[in-house]
């Protein structure tokens, strides 16, 4: 099947003339490669990145990649979405979770949350500030999953982490997206997230300055047995 084609077909675009622009501006690789050919052949076998939606925000397709690779997001969970932007992580979030809550510090993102919010029955939106906001605001029930995207310095996003933690039920994960150039060892930081009591299962690597960080809440149970 024709590249361009085929993004329509697996959701991507709505049409082949945003799929077609997308291929020509770079914006999709096939298996690992910049692909600028919009009749490129090509199959369910192939690994198709789309780096840039132009029918979706960013952040969809950085959530699909990461879904893709982890498994994070089950039906009917209940998602906490930390600096949630323009929607992207909202929107694909919600196509598989039951429940997704996104909280946003800037209201510059005002109208785009207001319409994912309005058009998705599954979405809910807060403004606020994730290190003053009162936890019973971010959800009033534990949540299976945490996202947690924003544009932080690491140890700010551990610390915003921490605050947040005792929102995610034990065996629930959490992502946490880390800003850190591909020169610098990670070690230290995951170490912190560990020393939150979590437990790292995956560390996914990006072409961006940012690696993906897939962590558990231990059941009780297993905290004892490690103890």
């Amino acid at each position: 099947m024709r590249l361009d084609a085929y993004l329509v077909d697996m959701g991507y675009f709505k049409s082949r003339g945003r799929a077609k622009a997308a291929i020509i501006a770079g914006n999709v690789k096939v298996n690992g490669t910049v692909v600028t050919k919009v009749s490129r052949d090509v199959s369910t076998e192939d690994v198709i990145e789309v780096t840039e939606g132009l029918d979706q925000p960013q952040g969809y397709f950085k959530l699909k990649f990461i879904q893709e690779k982890s498994g994070i997001l089950k039906p009917g969970d209940r998602v906490l979405d930390l600096g949630s932007s323009a929607g992207g992580f909202l929107l694909y979030a919600s196509e598989i979770a039951g429940n997704v809550k996104g909280i946003e510090f800037s209201r510059n993102f005002r109208s785009e949350l207001g319409k994912i919010a309005h058009e998705r029955e599954n979405v809910e939106v807060t403004f606020g500030d994730v290190f003053t906001m009162p936890l019973n605001l971010f959800s009033e029930e534990p949540v299976d999953v945490i996202l947690s995207d924003m544009t932080l310095e690491p140890e700010d996003s551990v610390k915003a982490l921490s605050r947040v933690l005792p929102l995610l039920r034990p065996g629930g994960k959490l992502l946490q997206v880390i800003k850190i150039p591909k020169r610098k060892d990670p070690k230290p930081i995951l170490s912190k997230i560990e020393n939150l009591g979590l437990e790292i299962q995956q560390v996914i690597n990006s072409e961006k300055q940012e690696i993906y960080v897939i962590a558990r809440k231990p059941l009780p149970e297993e905290e004892k047995m490690s103890e």
